[in-house]
């Protein structure tokens, strides 16, 4: 009797090791083959197609099937996948540093720097207290604006979109001197560009001499334009301040 016992234990043992893969599976171990072998366009298709037959696997399974398709150039689809495992993700930490990889993803592989916002902007929705995606939207429009490249044109519409974004950040971390040098970059920029705004406005106003409306006119732009760069140069000088603040504060 126990010799019977033990021959069915082994024959449902060897039928059990023997069983055909799920189609799921099959699909992922394929996938698996390719992955190791570098052929990332081959791996994408058959991780997806495992995940397509069972979702809810385990996230490696998700974070190949994005890694594959980045390194397939599919950066939309590496994209749309990893937002998918969101919802796999049960930590909300776990779900920033998702969008900020999909962001990282697209500035560093794709040069996109608009995509590479979005999500930025969507870390940061889900958490208004993402240091790290607030100081990276920042920095986007700092470059958008030519804070970053002194030969630059300025774009006035970025550069003060930066410094809402820096004030933002500065909020959350006053003693971090990192956000207070990088928007006085930007305000001397924009500076510089308002300075050169004004002299082109009296230039005008010089040549329309003899159309006092026109004159009035520009002259009126010429003191706007004189009251914004009073408030900015303030501003640069409560920056420096606080930078100062800062840096004494990180020595201690």
């Amino acid at each position: 009797m126990n010799r019977l016992l033990l021959a069915l234990s082994v024959a449902v043992t060897l039928a059990a090791c023997t069983r055909e893969p799920e189609p799921f599976e099959a699909a992922r171990i394929k996938a698996g083959e390719f992955f190791k072998k570098n052929e990332f366009a081959a791996a994408a298709t058959d991780y997806e197609k495992s995940l397509s037959l069972k979702p809810d696997q385990e996230l490696v399974v998700w974070d190949r099937a994005a890694f594959s398709n980045m390194k397939a150039n599919q950066f939309d689809r590496a994209a749309e996948l990893l937002e998918k495992s969101i919802a796999h993700r049960p930590e909300q930490a776990a779900k920033s540093d998702t969008l900020r990889n999909i962001a990282g993803m697209y500035l560093q592989q794709a040069h996109d720097s608009d995509k590479a916002e979005r999500y930025f902007q969507k870390a940061a929705e889900l958490d208004p207290k993402d240091e790290q995606a607030l100081s990276w939207l920042a920095e986007i429009s700092s470059q958008r604006g030519g804070a970053r490249v002194q030969t630059a044109e300025a774009q006035p519409e970025h550069l003060k979109i930066a410094l809402e974004r820096y004030g933002r950040v500065i909020a959350l971390n006053p003693n971090k001197p990192d956000a207070f040098i990088n928007k006085r970059i930007v305000l001397v920029k924009y500076l510089d560009y308002l300075a050169r705004q004004k002299l082109s406005i009296l230039a005008d106003a010089e040549a329309q001499k003899k159309d006092k409306a026109a004159y009035a006119s520009a002259q009126e732009q010429a003191a706007d334009t004189q009251k914004r760069i009073d408030e900015l140069k303030a501003d640069l000088d409560e920056t420096a301040k606080r930078l100062g603040e800062a840096l004494k504060a990180a020595k201690k």
